[in-house]
C-alpha cells in the first residue's frame, strides 16, 4: 500500500470488500441452485419409484411378465431414466430396459423403502420395495390380527436416472454466476473509478502543483473545480501559490538591484563614480594583450595630487572627498571617449591614453598638470592651490604585465614628487639587469625585516556589535615593517612586494606561526580566542601552505578551532577552484574561511554559494557613505539578509566613529573593528592582555 498512488488506494478500498461481498453472494445462490438441482433429481428418482413399485405388484404375483416389461419401458418414457429394472425377492431380474450400471449385489440388496441406493459421476439409482397388498384377506374374519401381519416383499424396482442434465444445468448456473460476478465487478469498478477520480484527481492536481512550484515555477495554480473541503484547499493553495510568487518577485527585484549595484561599486569608485583599480587593471590588461598581438602601443599616466594632505587637515576628509570630486571632473572634461580615467586610491588617479603616440601623450600630461596648477579649491572661508605629479609610462611591445605598467608609471610620479611636484616626469622600461637588482634589494629587504624582528605583528581587535555572539576574543592580524630612517610599511604594500619577488609565501607562515602558537597557548589556559590571519594568492597556489598549517596544528596537538583564513575577494573570483579545494581541506582541520572586501565585487553572492565561508569583512565602500543615502542602506541590508541566511557573519573594517559604530549596529552587522572599537597593538601585547590576563581573570 505505501507504493500506491491515493486514486489506487482508493479504487483498492473501493473494489476489494465490494468484490468479495459479490463473490460470496453469486456463489451462495449457484450453490443452492446446484444444490436445489440435485434435491429436484433425487425427488424425482424417489418418485418414479414410489409409483412403479405398486404397480408392479399384480404383475409379479400374477406372473405376467409381458405387464412388467411394458412397466419398465414405461418408465423408460420419463426423462432422465437411463435404466429400469424390477427384480423378485431373490433379485433374480424379472424385466429390466436400458443400459444398466448397478452392481449386482445392489439389486440383490432388500429395501425396507424407498430410497437412493447408489451414485456415481454420471448417474444416481433409487429402489424401492414392492409390497404385496392386503386387500386380499377377508377383514370379517382377520380382523384382530390385520395390523400385526407382516408385510411381504414381493420383489423390487430398481430405476438409473442419467446426470448429465444436471451437470449441464449445473455448468449453466456457475457460467451465470461468474458471468453475474463480472458484470458486478464491471458496474462496481466503473463505479469506483467514478469515485476515486472524483476524490484523488484535485489532490494528484494539488500534488503536481506542489511538484512545479517545487521545480522553481512560482506561476503555478491549480484550477479550482471541486467543492467542499477540496475547494477549500485548491483555493488555499492558489492564494498561497499568489503570495509566495509575490515574495519570489519581490526579492528576486532586490536581489537583481542589489546585484547591479555591486556590478557597478565592483568597477567604479564609490566616491567619484570612475573606474577602481580592479576595472583598470582589466582594461590595462586587455589592452596590453592587443599590444603584444600587434596592436597600437599605449600610453599610461599615474598622478598624485600635489598638497591633497594640507586641505584634509585644514577642513576634514569631507573637503577632501569634495576635491576628489571635483578634480575628477576637471580631468575627465580634457579626456577623449576611448581614454579612461580611473581613481587608483587616495588621491592617486590613473589614466589610460588608448591609440595615443608618446608625443601626443606628453601634451596631454602637460595640460593636466598646467590645469591642475590653474585650479583654485575653495571650501568655505579658505582658498587651496593644488597641483599634480604625474609619471608618463608607454607602454610597448617590451613591457610584460600590468604590475610593470604600474611599476614604471608610479616610479616616474615619484621622480616628479622627488624633482619639486606639478611636473611630468616620463619612464622608460628598467633594463632587465635593472630588474633584477631591485629584485634583489626587496628580496634582501624582506629577509633581514624577519629575520631580525622588524617586521611588527600587530592585531586589529574585533567586538561583536549583536547580543548572543560567540564571547571569544578575535582579532584580526596585521603587520607593518620598520626600516631605520623610513616611514613604516604598511602590510598591503608588503604582500605586494612579496607576491612580486615569491617571498609570499614567508610572510604567510609568519603570521600562521604566530597565530596557531597563541591559539596553542589559549588552549592550554582554556581561553577562547579568534585570529583572523591575511593570506596571499600564494597560499593556495600549491600543497604548501596547507601542509604547513596541518603540521604545526599537529606538532601543538590542537585543532584549527579559532584559526580563520581569510582571502580578498579578488582572489576568490580569480582562483575560485583553488580556493574551493583549500577551503575543503582546511575546515577537515577546524579552520575556517573568511572574506574579505566583500561586496565590492560581481561575483560576491556566487563566491557565497561556492566557498561557504564562515565570516565576510565587508568592503568600505559599503559601509563608508551609509549614512549619506538611502540607496547605500538599502545595498547593505540585501547584502546582510542574504548572509543571515546563510549563517555567514559580517563584519565592518576601519569603523572610526560611534555614530557609524551604533549605525551598523541597528542595521545588524555581527562584528566590527577600528578605532570606535580598540585601537591596534603589537600582536603580542593584546594576545598577552585580552587573552591570558583575561583567562587568569
Amino acid at each position: 500500500m505505501k507504493n500506491l498512488t491515493l486514486r489506487q488506494r482508493l479504487l483498492v478500498l473501493t473494489l476489494l470488500p465490494s468484490a468479495l461481498i459479490t463473490t460470496l453472494l453469486v456463489l451462495y445462490f449457484s450453490m443452492s441452485g446446484i444444490s436445489a438441482l440435485e434435491s429436484q433429481l433425487r425427488a424425482k428418482g424417489l418418485a418414479t419409484v414410489r409409483y412403479l413399485a405398486p404397480i408392479s405388484e399384480y404383475g409379479i404375483i400374477a406372473g405376467q411378465m409381458d405387464s412388467i416389461y411394458g412397466l419398465v419401458q414405461a418408465a423408460m418414457q420419463e426423462p432422465g431414466v437411463k435404466a429400469a429394472i424390477i427384480v423378485n425377492p431373490k433379485g433374480r431380474t424379472l424385466a429390466v430396459s436400458g443400459r444398466v450400471s448397478l452392481a449386482a449385489e445392489t439389486i440383490r440388496q432388500r429395501l425396507e423403502a424407498p430410497a437412493q441406493v447408489d451414485e456415481s459421476h454420471d448417474w444416481i439409482a433409487f429402489g424401492a420395495p414392492v409390497i404385496r397388498s392386503q386387500t386380499d384377506s377377508d377383514p370379517l374374519f382377520d380382523i384382530a390380527g390385520l395390523d400385526n401381519q407382516p408385510q411381504e416383499t414381493i420383489g423390487h424396482v430398481f430405476i438409473e436416472l442419467d446426470k448429465a442434465e444436471l451437470i449441464e444445468r449445473q455448468r449453466e448456473l456457475m457460467l451465470q454466476g461468474f458471468f453475474a460476478i463480472l458484470l458486478g465487478l464491471g458496474l462496481m469498478g466503473g463505479l469506483a473509478i467514478a469515485m476515486a477520480d472524483r476524490l484523488a484527481l484535485p489532490l494528484q492536481r494539488l500534488a503536481t502543483a506542489v511538484r512545479s512550484m517545487s521545480a522553481g515555477h512560482f506561476d503555478t495554480r491549480v484550477a479550482a473545480q471541486s467543492s467542499g473541503e477540496l475547494r477549500i484547499l485548491e483555493d488555499g493553495f492558489n492564494d498561497m501559490a499568489g503570495h509566495i510568487e509575490e515574495a519570489h518577485r519581490s526579492m528576486q527585484a532586490r536581489i537583481e538591484e542589489a546585484t547591479a549595484q555591486l556590478v557597478f561599486q565592483a568597477r567604479h569608485d564609490a566616491l567619484t563614480g570612475l573606474v577602481n583599480r580592479r576595472e583598470f587593471e582589466l582594461r590595462l590588461d586587455k589592452a596590453l594583450d592587443t599590444v603584444h598581438a600587434g596592436g597600437d602601443e599605449f600610453s599610461v599616466l599615474y598622478i598624485d595630487l600635489d598638497r591633497f594632505k594640507t586641505v584634509n587637515d585644514a577642513c576634514g576628509h569631507l573637503a577632501g572627498d569634495e576635491l576628489l570630486r571635483q578634480i575628477s571632473l576637471l580631468f575627465q572634461g580634457r579626456l577623449r571617449e576611448e581614454d579612461t580615467l580611473a581613481r587608483l586610491g587616495g588621491d592617486e588617479f590613473g589614466i589610460m591614453l588608448a591609440n595615443c603616440s608618446l608625443s601626443k601623450a606628453r601634451q596631454v600630461a602637460q595640460d593636466l598638470c598646467a590645469l591642475s596648477a590653474e585650479y583654485r579649491f575653495v571650501w568655505q572661508d579658505k582658498i587651496f592651490a593644488i597641483g599634480a605629479s604625474i609619471g608618463l609610462a608607454p607602454v610597448t611591445r617590451d613591457v610584460r604585465d600590468v604590475q610593470e605598467i604600474f611599476a614604471l608609471s608610479d616610479a616616474a610620479c615619484l621622480q616628479a614628487k622627488e624633482l619639486g611636484r606639478n611636473q611630468v616626469c616620463e619612464a622608460a622600461p628598467a633594463a632587465p639587469t635593472e630588474r633584477r637588482r631591485d629584485r634583489g634589494n626587496w628580496a634582501s629587504r624582506l629577509a633581514s625585516a624577519l629575520s631580525e624582528g622588524r617586521l611588527i605583528v600587530e592585531a586589529i581587535p574585533i567586538r561583536a556589535l549583536q547580543p548572543g555572539l560567540p564571547g571569544a576574543q578575535i582579532a584580526e592580524l596585521s603587520a607593518r615593517l620598520n626600516e631605520p630612517g623610513q616611514s613604516p610599511i604598511a602590510l598591503n604594500a608588503l604582500i605586494d612586494a612579496a607576491e612580486r619577488y615569491d617571498m609570499a609565501s614567508v610572510f604567510d607562515h609568519h603570521f600562521l606561526e604566530t597565530a596557531i602558537d597563541a591559539l596553542a597557548q589559549a588552549s592550554g589556559r582554556k581561553s577562547g580566542m579568534g585570529c583572523m590571519v591575511p593570506l596571499s594568492r600564494a597560499a593556495i597556489s600549491g600543497p604548501k601552505t596547507g601542509d604547513f598549517i596541518a603540521a604545526e596544528l599537529a606538532r601543538r596537538s590542537i585543532r584549527g578551532d579559532g584559526l580563520y583564513l581569510m582571502f580578498s575577494e579578488e582572489i576568490s573570483t580569480h582562483q575560485t577552484s583553488q580556493l574551493i579545494e583549500f577551503s575543503r581541506r582546511m575546515r577537515e582541520l577546524g579552520c575556517q574561511i573568511a572574506l574579505t572586501e566583500f561586496g565590492g565585487g560581481i561575483s560576491s553572492f556566487t563566491q557565497l554559494r561556492t566557498l561557504a565561508p564562515s565570516h565576510v569583512r565587508l568592503s568600505q565602500s559599503l559601509t563608508r557613505d551609509i549614512g549619506d543615502g538611502v540607496t547605500s542602506t538599502a545595498l547593505l541590508r540585501a547584502i546582510l539578509e542574504i548572509t543571515a541566511e546563510q549563517q555567514i557573519y559580517s563584519i565592518a573594517e576601519d569603523v572610526d566613529d560611534t555614530p557609524l559604530l551604533e549605525h551598523l549596529r541597528r542595521l545588524g552587522i555581527a562584528y566590527a573593528h577600528g578605532k570606535a572599537v580598540a585601537p591596534r597593538e603589537p600582536f603580542d601585547a593584546w594576545f598577552e592582555g585580552a587573552v591570558m590576563r583575561g583567562s587568569r581573570g
